[in-house]
Order: structure tokens, then sequence, then C-alpha cells
């Protein structure tokens, strides 16, 4: 039982006047105790005069209970506040006799607070009343990703800025790059709910690549709407007993020729190259045609319809955003076989060689051009606003030469395969389509080797380096300690660390990979989003039918840029709630226990990858005991140490609340570091407000 403090009498009365009230037992069950818990007190007296006694309990903080006692007993219980005056006891008891002359009992407590203990439960989603750019599931905070994760699904969660750069272009081929949406393809009815290529009138080949090429008949059951004004050359084959249209694209000015049944072609499927017989559509110029051959007519006329933007020129049919219309970068002035969409006017400076800003964006020519002339700045077009949940497909447009040596990796697209795989109606022509859906792709892979091709991002591309057996030229990457050949050939690397009008890309050692799909066709885009570099992301590339000798992906390189949105969470108040708000108690949080494992996200473990914390005292406004949460709380940065456990005591007295919280801030980054995994501890103490 503790000893309560000394009782104090009154002042020792004149002779003739009698004497105070004797104490004679005082009692304190607890003397030490925590917030909430009760302490029994206490005391028996008795009157030197024999007259009637009074009890008389008083507490400058805690709540007492009803006294219960006798004439000459009194007991209480004592409940503990959240905090204690700095001085003076709490609890004291007077006794009164008669005479009006009294003895009074201080009872003296300390208040035990332990910022050890734990008030943040396990965390859940209804922990936290905000959320910012993340999700949280099974104890981790996801970054909503800040670049696509896979160039099989591109798409943003949410309205996202974006732009894209021309980092390099090899010479050889020319291109055009745009993109289409996936939702635009569906409402076309070329895309079923399950992200399928559709085959609606059942001829073996897809609606897609069949209106890309205007494939189909102009009659009959199969037919289907050109895309644009109408043919220009109105030719027709059959093949397995099924008329279709010799594509304009592939036809010469005359329109002659263009389907040859039965050609002895080797087989383009991995294995032996052995001879099929195979029917063979379109053709392919040796040298410069006539501005009229090899087109659809249409806003360009070596583009497929069906890929530039709507316009009159295409009947209103297109559905593509053309961004550059011509990726050549080189000192020739001239496209493959002038067969470009817009005329070579540059050189080999790291900038397009047409004026780029001379057309929107979705590559219709301005009514007025902001920047004319070729500079640096025709590196960069603005895309504008991106919809969140609108899935993209990247694509590119080469002008190349036709070439079938499955054994060099060349061979001609495939409009149509057998059950097992075999072509049976290839397309020959100078104009191909490749997109970043690999399974969209018209080429097969020869090679067959591997169903993931890895590459280094950081090393640079070496001729001599075999992919599938990487030894000479190959780097190490952070897959197992295993190697790669380099993917981007050193001027790119060069340009990139370089970039004029923008900030340098560095990359890492990271594996990039590719993944064949199971289709047989061939990939031909990559991506990649290095983690160092919040809000950017490189797609490069391949641009050869087949691959040429082992796919390098790096035939043409873009860097997307977006604005960096970090993630954000705030928790709900942690500090439980009480009958007896802590301002009626004079009470506020003094001091925080904040402990938080800095979390960097799976596989990186650097510090731009770790959250930063901060915590606050005023996270509601409380009136009348009706609280709603204030959105503007006081935060205290919490500099957790690289000690053993991240721990930090924080003194909050400066800034007095009651209504805790904490927030977490995520970092944007890309790649795999978008994830952190979240376990805190929070602990708290109440002082006194005021002195």
């Amino acid at each position: 039982m503790a000893t309560p403090g000394p009782a104090r009498a009154a002042e020792p009365p004149a002779e003739g006047e009698g004497l105070a009230p004797r104490l004679t037992t005082v009692t304190q069950t607890l003397q030490q105790l925590e917030a909430g818990n009760l302490s029994r007190l206490g005391v028996q007296a008795e009157d030197p005069q024999g007259s009637p006694l009074t009890f008389s309990w008083n507490a400058t903080s805690g709540t007492l209970s009803r006294p219960l006692g006798n004439a000459n007993t009194s007991r209480v219980s004592w409940t503990a506040p959240r905090c204690l005056a700095r001085s003076g006891a709490p609890v004291s008891v007077t006794v009164t006799n008669g005479l009006g002359l009294s003895t009074t009992a201080p009872f003296d407590f300390s208040l035990v607070q332990d910022l050890k203990a734990n008030h943040q439960p396990l965390l859940t989603a209804d922990s936290f009343e905000q959320f910012q750019g993340v999700t949280f599931q099974e104890a981790v905070l996801t970054v909503k990703p800040q670049a696509p994760e896979s160039v099989e699904h591109i798409v943003f969660p949410e309205d996202r800025p974006l732009s894209v750069t021309l980092v390099s272009s090899n010479p050889g081929a020319s291109h055009s790059f745009g993109y289409l949406y996936v939702d635009e393809l569906q409402q076309r009815g070329y895309v079923n709910a399950q992200g399928e290529l559709v085959d609606a009138n059942a001829n073996g080949i897809t609606d897609l690549h069949e209106d890309l090429y205007n494939l189909a008949p102009p009659s009959g059951a199969k037919a289907r709407p050109y895309i644009g004004w109408g043919s220009r050359c109105n030719r027709t084959f059959i093949s397995e007993g099924l008329t279709f249209s010799i594509p304009d694209l592939t036809l010469s000015e005359n329109c002659s020729g263009g389907f040859a049944a039965q050609q002895d072609l080797d087989d383009a499927r991995p294995g032996p190259n052995f001879g099929l017989r195979v029917d063979v559509v379109g053709s392919a110029p040796l040298n410069t045609p006539p501005t009229t051959a090899y087109s659809d007519f249409g806003l360009f006329p070596r583009i497929p319809n069906l890929l530039e933007p709507a316009h009159d020129a295409n009947h209103q049919m297109g559905l593509g955003r053309l961004v550059f219309l011509l990726t050549d970068d080189d000192d020739d002035q001239k496209t493959y076989l002038g067969m470009g969409a817009v005329a070579d006017k540059g050189s080999w400076d790291s900038e397009p060689d047409y004026d780029v800003s001379a057309y929107a964006a979705r590559g219709i020519l301005s009514a007025s051009n902001p920047d004319p002339g070729i500079s640096f700045r025709d590196r960069t077009v603005d895309l504008g606003i991106i919809p969140g949940g609108r899935e993209l497909v990247f694509f590119l447009v080469v002008s190349a030469e036709a070439k079938h040596i499955p054994d060099n990796d060349n061979v001609y697209p495939c409009l149509r395969k057998a059950g097992n795989g075999q072509c049976t109606l290839h397309l020959k022509t100078p104009l191909s389509v490749f997109f970043s859906k690999a399974k969209w792709n018209l080429d097969q892979d020869s090679l067959g080797l591997l169903p993931t091709v890895t590459r280094s991002a950081q090393c640079e591309y070496s001729d001599g380096c075999n992919p599938v057996r990487p030894m000479s030229g190959a780097c190490n990457t952070r897959v197992n300690g295993g190697k790669a050949c380099g993917w981007l050939r050193g001027d790119t690397l060069d340009r990139l660390r370089h970039i004029r009008g923008g900030d340098a890309t560095i990359l890492t050692p990271a594996a990039v990979s590719v993944t064949y799909p199971d289709n047989g066709n061939l990939p031909h885009a990559l991506l990649h989003a290095p983690p160092s570099t919040p809000g950017r992301w490189l797609l490069s590339f391949e641009d050869s039918n087949g691959g040429g000798v082992l796919q390098d992906f790096n035939d043409v390189v873009f860097q997307f840029q977006s604005p960096p949105v970090p993630g954000a969470v705030r928790s709900r108040v942690v500090n439980p709630e009480q009958m007896k708000s802590p301002e009626e108690e004079g009470c506020a949080i003094s001091r925080v226990r904040f402990l938080a494992h800095p979390g960097g996200a799976y596989g990186c473990h650097f510090p731009e990858t770790f959250p930063s914390y901060a915590v606050a005292t005023d996270c509601r406004m409380c009136d009348r005991g009706v609280c709603q949460s204030n959105p503007t709380p006081t935060w205290h940065p919490v500099l957790l140490e690289a000690n053993s456990r991240y721990e930090v005591v924080m003194d909050v007295s400066h800034t007095p609340g009651t209504q805790l919280c904490w927030k977490a801030e995520l970092p944007a980054i890309d790649g795999t570091c978008h994830q952190s995994p979240v376990y805190m501890e929070v602990g708290y103490e109440y002082g006194p407000v005021g002195p």
C-alpha cells in the first residue's frame, strides 16, 4: 500500500479555541499508475473535541468516484488522467470538525507512460484515411506505375500528360511511328473483349490485318468496306478457294503482277528450313517507284489508311495517331527508295530529318508552325493528356527491302497459317507494320530457340555478341549474376546521357527482356523503365521482318516523358477514443515514438526508393465531442536514422494537439521499384498544456 503525503492541519488554535481533527490512518493502493487506472484512497480521523466530522475530496486532475464511509472514515477511487501537472498533488482530502477546524491530506502520484507501447495496429486498408497514387494490399504499398509495366499492355491508371522523344534511328530502312487506342479498335470490331484479334468473315486473316492492307474481296459474303475512298487497282486473287484483293500497297503504278500461287519458299517456322509450296501476294520495287505506286492514296500514300488519323483523304476511316512521320536521322537526305511519308531534308545531328513541329501530334499538317525549320525541338512531340484506363498499341511502319531467307532470319510476313503453324499465304511488300503487341505482328519466328530474349540495359550493343549464348562482348546483369548482350548502340547511349533540352537518362545494369508470344509470331518492341529516372521510359523497335540476324531491338529508340507522380497515404487517427477529451483534461501529446523500416522497394535498395514519413497531432478538429478531419495538419518530418531499428523519438510539445496520425510519401520510382513493404510502430506520451 502506497504512503500518502503528510497531512496538513490548520494553525494551532489559541488557548480555549479547540483542536483540529487528527488523521489516524491514510491509505493509497497505487502511487504509480497508467492513465485510466484506479487508485483507492482512504482516510480515518478523530476529533479531539468529539464533534462530528465532514470529509471533502478534491482532484485538480483525474476523476474521483462518489465517496463512501462513516462518521470517522472516507474512501474514494481516483482514475488517473492522461497527464499530470509538473508540480502539486492532484488529489487531497480535507477533514473538518464542528468548530470549523480542518486537516488536509495530499495524495501524490506519478503517471507511467510507456513510449514503447505500440498504438498502431497491424495495417489494413481501413488504417488509412487517404490514398493518393498508391494501392495497398497484404501490407505492401504500391505506387501506381509511372510507366507501363509491359509492352504488351500499355495503359496508365489515370490521366497522364505524355511526350515522346526520338532518340535514335539506324539508317537503311525508313520508319513512321504512331499509336492506336484499343477501345477504338474494339468499337470497329477488330478486337474482342478478351483482347484477341477477330476474323469476322472467317477467311483465315484477322480483320485488322485484312483492313490494314485492304485484302478483303470487293463483293460477296466475305467482303469488307474499303479503308479509304476505293481501290487504286481493283485486282483480286484466289488462295485456297477464297477470293481476296491484292493490296494496293504492294502493287506497282500499272498494277501488274502481285500474286504467285504455290511458290517454292523456305519454311519460316523454327527448325530445318525446307522448301514449301505456298501462295505469295504482293510485290516489291527494285528502284524508286513513282509516287502513285505502292500506295493506297490516303493522307500519306505509303502509310496504310487505317493507321492514319481520320481525314477526308482516307474517308474519315483512319484510327491512328502519327507521332513521327519519319524517323530518319542520317546524312543522305533520302528515304528508302523515296517511299518515306515525308521528304528527308536533314543530316545526322540527333534531330529528325523533317520539320516535325509543322504537324500536329496526330500527324495532321498544322495551320501554323511554332518552330519553323529543323531544330532539336523537333526531337520531342507533346502527345497531350493520355486518358487513364485506355490501352494504347504503338506501331512502326517500315519501308525496307522485302526478303525471305529464314536461315538469315529474314522472312515475308505471313497473312494466314495452317493449324500446324505453317504459313499458307505470304505477303511480299516493301511496307511492313510492326506493333508493340507481339501477337499482332505478321512475321514468323524462324529462330524459336528461346521464349525470352534478355539484354543488358547499360551495356553497349555489339554485333559479335550472340544473345542466345552471350559470351564475347556480353555484360553482367543484376539477374542471378548472369550475362547478357548489350541492348542499345553506343551513339544511342550517348544521346540519352547528353540529351539536348532535357535531363540525362543513365541506364543501370538491369536486364531487359522480350517475351515471345505463343502464336509463333515475332515480337518487335521492347519497353524499359529505368528505375533511376521516374516518369521516363524507353520503347525500341526491331525493324526487320524475321528479326534480321538475331534481333537487337535497337533500330529505332524513343523515350517517353511524363511528370512523375509520387504516392502518398495518410493514416487515420492513431490514439483511441476516450470518454473525456484530452483538451478537457488539459493534456496534449508531447512526445511521439515512430518506428518504421525504410521499406526500400523489393529489389531496389538505394535511398531514392525509401518512403518519407511525418506525424501530426492536430489531424482532427474537435468541437463539443464532434470531430472532423483536418485537411492541413501541422506535419513534423520523421528523420529516421539508419540504425538497427530505424526508430526516433520526437518532441512535439510546441504544437500541442491530441489527434495523432502519420503520413508516408513514396517516391515515384519506375521499373520494379514501386513497391514498399510497410511495418511501423507508433507510441506517444501526453503532457500538460501550458506551463
